[in-house]
C-alpha cells in the first residue's frame, strides 16, 4: 500500500514525500524491496530528482515516523 501512496506522491511531484514513503515501506518490511518494479521505478526517479543525500535523509525520516502518519500527508493533498 505504501508503494502506491509513494507513486501518488511522485505523480504530484512531491519527491521528498515519495522518498519518505519508500523509507516507511522499507521500515515496515525490514528491507527495501527493489525486486518490485514500482519500488525500483519510484526510487530511481526520486533519487534522480533529489540527489543521493536528500533522498537518503528523506527515506530515513520515513523510517522514523509512523507509516500511517507519512501516508496521511500524501492522501490528504
Amino acid at each position: 500500500m505504501l508503494v502506491g501512496v509513494a507513486d501518488l506522491a511522485l505523480r504530484h511531484d512531491e519527491y521528498e514525500q515519495a522518498a519518505r514513503l519508500l523509507g516507511a515501506s522499507a521500515g515496515v518490511r525490514g528491507l527495501a524491496d527493489l525486486s518490485h518494479p514500482d519500488v525500483a521505478r519510484i526510487e530511481r526517479t526520486v533519487r534522480r530528482r533529489l540527489g543521493e543525500m536528500v533522498f537518503a535523509e528523506a527515506a530515513l525520516e520515513g523510517t522514523r515516523v509512523g507509516w500511517s502518519q507519512v501516508a496521511a500527508v500524501t492522501l490528504a493533498s
